[in-house]
């Protein structure tokens, strides 16, 4: 009996292990099988992956197309953590794709989503020799940790430089102000009446300028209608100045003629002749003098003082004669 159940117990063992050599051979073949249908990539992302584990999903606009292999430090770069994508070969990785590191909900579980690639661009090439690498880009908790640290920085500089602007000192300097401020307030509220006064005044003014402006334009008419008058008074009298000497030159080329002619006949005694006319000469010439010298006098004096001529009154002087 015992020879029995030793061999029955070493017979099922033995179909037992050849039933696994068989499951393993099928299993193996089947991995191989599976490995041809991936690409593996390359990630390395500078920001902390808690949460993403092996195995971890692989997202390609929200469809699973692969999972994380492995995730390790990267050896040549101690800031960057280096991860292993297994990701199916009908997905079209661009080359201008990106990898983020996302999470599900509040659960706190990390995948990778791959994001970007446009319809134009190539693919990204990869083989087991050369494992490609895509972009990363950073994730939402990284950019709203970096916004959050940039405004709790800047939040800090606006409240230290407030703290300064609302020291005491510069509180009492801006109480000191309005009070100053109120102050002039109130003196220009006191000067209202005098400003008042003082535009009402520039209008009387203006108006008063604007009549002396016309009053002017009136005197200088006077003036130029003066200065015609004067100049036609002084062409009256030069011509008949002229046409009275003209008249006493021919005259005395008359009484000389005569004299000549009576001196050739010898009708009359010389000195009886010219005593007469000597003594009318002399008077014509001195009146001939008189009203030269008049004439030099009223026109020097006119030179001297044209206003004479507006606003001076005078008596005039009877001319040689009158």
């Amino acid at each position: 009996m015992e020879s029995k159940i030793n061999y029955t117990a070493v017979g099922i063992f033995v179909l037992i292990l050849g039933s696994a050599l068989i499951a393993f051979a099928f299993w193996l073949g089947k991995y191989n099988q599976d490995e041809n249908n991936y690409h593996r990539y390359r990630v390395y992302i500078t920001e902390s992956v808690s949460g993403l584990a092996p195995e971890a999903a692989v997202k390609f606009s929200g469809v699973d197309v692969g999972m994380v292999e492995s995730i390790r430090i990267n050896p040549h770069n101690s800031e960057e953590v280096e991860l292993t994508l297994k990701i199916k070969k009908e997905t079209p990785i661009k080359t201008d794709s990106t990898a983020v590191l996302k999470f599900y909900g509040i659960t706190g579980l990390a995948f990778i989503e791959i994001i970007g690639g446009s319809k134009n661009a190539p693919l990204l090439k990869t083989d087991a020799n050369t494992i490609a690498t895509i972009p990363a880009s950073s994730s939402l908790i990284k950019r709203l940790d970096e916004s959050l640290s940039n405004v709790a920085s800047k939040l800090t500089v606006t409240l230290d430089r407030a703290d300064r602007l609302f020291s005491d000192k510069n509180v009492d300097n801006v109480a000191q102000s309005l009070e100053h401020l109120r102050s002039l307030t109130a003196q220009i509220d006191a000067y209202q009446v005098q400003v008042k006064q003082l535009l009402a005044q520039s209008i009387t003014l203006e108006s008063n300028a604007t009549d002396a402006l016309g009053s002017m334009k009136e005197a200088a008419v006077s003036v130029k209608t003066t200065s015609g008058n004067f100049n036609t008074l002084i062409q009256t009298k030069m011509a008949n100045t002229l046409e009275s000497l003209q008249a006493t030159s021919q005259e005395s080329h008359t009484l000389i003629r005569k004299l000549e002619s009576s001196l050739d006949r010898g009708d009359y005694d010389v000195r009886s002749m010219a005593a007469p006319a000597s003594s009318e000469l002399s008077d014509l010439i001195d009146q001939t003098k008189t009203l030269t010298n008049e004439m030099e006098a009223t026109l020097l004096n006119l030179r001297q003082s044209p206003s004479d001529l507006l606003f001076k009154k005078s008596t005039q002087k009877p001319g040689p004669g009158e």
